[in-house]
């Protein structure tokens, strides 16, 4: 990979996406066609399935007021290990934080996503 802070800019991106047509369309930039994703509770596969995914924490998340930044970011050959925050969009306290450890294939396209969440917060 060449450029890993702009791949983790655009995989940050796609998540406070408000727009559906452009978030469909970032997956397809991001994920291979096949590619996976699961959360700590589903899985995901393909661009329809991960789209449906990312709309649902859209739902959930951005569209009530919180936004997805990254904290930190590593690469190692082919993975990507992320440490994300999600934070009230006007400012305030962290509600969460997680890590996604991702593994792309030979055409920097997500092969596999996996999300493990840091802090829960529902709880």
């Amino acid at each position: 990979m060449t450029n890993v802070a702009d791949f983790v800019d655009r995989y940050t991106a796609v998540w406070n996406e408000v727009d559906a047509d452009r978030r469909q369309k970032a997956v397809g930039e991001l994920w291979a066609s096949d590619g996976y994703y699961a959360n700590v509770t589903d899985e995901y596969r393909g661009h329809g399935q991960i789209h449906e995914a990312i709309h649902e924490a859209y739902e959930d998340f951005v569209e009530k007021g919180f936004a997805f930044t990254i904290h930190n970011y590593q690469l190692n050959h082919n993975s990507v290990r992320i440490t994300w925050h999600m934070v009230p969009a006007g400012g305030g306290d962290v509600a969460a934080v997680g890590t996604e450890f991702i593994v792309l294939g030979p055409d920097g396209l997500i092969q596999s996503d996996y999300q493990f969440m840091d802090v829960d917060p529902t709880q």
